[in-house]
């Protein structure tokens, strides 16, 4: 059992380079002073527009010839399918606003958000600004060192119960990152190693959040899920690249509040 758990540990630390960073919180601010710990994973799975679209309408998309080498290093940067490790510690301030810090192993995210009460249910801005690191101890992302910024805001209409054992959330989410750096393009035949080209990029995302938590008194599991449409255009080697993808993320963690 021991062994089964360290497994699973190893494969999420070995997935930094992933891109998938869910929120897993409700609508709802804390109290306060309250805080919440929260540990758990996610995925990034690629569902629409594998191959894209490049900067030449008519060029092949097939991931054996340069550019579709090019479009395939550029969402492993950008959009960065797979699996991550999620972990967050989050406190509640003054004024229905609360702040957070966010690790999912592509980035470290820093947000602050305020909550509107509507009646029953409650409306909740945030702001949040993310460090990049689009590289890991993955094999598949061996040859990457692209780093970088982003922003995102997100907006979530919520609803909980009066003693809190469970919410739901959900709204829309856009942000907006900046990278650059380099990474290793595959090559054709026997040769095991391709050439280290300069590469960047800009990557917009627009996606909608729902998510659901249960839980009793200070544990909850909190599950969320979002569809998203992702714009990215920049340049490998030099030459300009562009991609569009649709992804669903499934994201869950285990949070206790203090």
């Amino acid at each position: 059992m021991i062994r089964r758990w360290a497994a699973v540990l190893l494969a999420g630390a070995c997935a930094g380079c992933h891109g998938s960073a869910p929120l897993l919180h409700p609508a709802h601010v804390l109290r306060p002073g309250a805080m919440r710990l929260g540990g758990g994973m996610s995925g990034e799975m690629v569902v629409a527009g594998a191959t894209a679209v490049a900067s030449d309408a008519g060029a092949s998309a097939d991931p054996a010839t340069a550019e579709g080498a090019a479009r395939r290093k550029l969402s492993e940067i950008t959009v960065s399918p797979g699996v991550a490790p999620w972990a967050s510690a989050r406190v509640g301030i003054e004024g229905e606003n609360e702040a957070g810090l966010t690790y999912t192993g592509r980035a470290i995210r820093l947000d602050g958000r305020h909550a509107f009460p509507l009646g029953d249910a409650t409306l909740s801005i945030g702001l949040g600004a993310s460090a990049l690191f689009a590289g890991g101890p993955g094999p598949g992302a061996e040859g990457i060192d692209v780093h970088g910024a982003g922003v995102d805001v997100p907006l979530l209409l919520g609803f909980r119960s009066d003693a809190d054992l469970y919410a739901l959330w959900f709204g829309p989410r856009l942000g907006l990152e900046l990278l650059g750096g380099e990474v290793r393009l595959p090559v054709a035949g026997a040769a095991p190693r391709g050439p280290v080209v300069d590469a960047s990029g800009q990557h917009l995302q627009l996606g909608f959040v729902l998510g659901v938590r249960a839980g009793f008194r200070h544990v909850h599991v909190a599950l969320e899920a979002a569809a998203t449409y992702h714009h990215a255009e920049g340049e490998i080697a030099g030459d300009p690249v562009a991609i569009d993808q649709g992804t669903i993320t499934p994201g869950g963690g285990l949070t206790v509040t203090f």
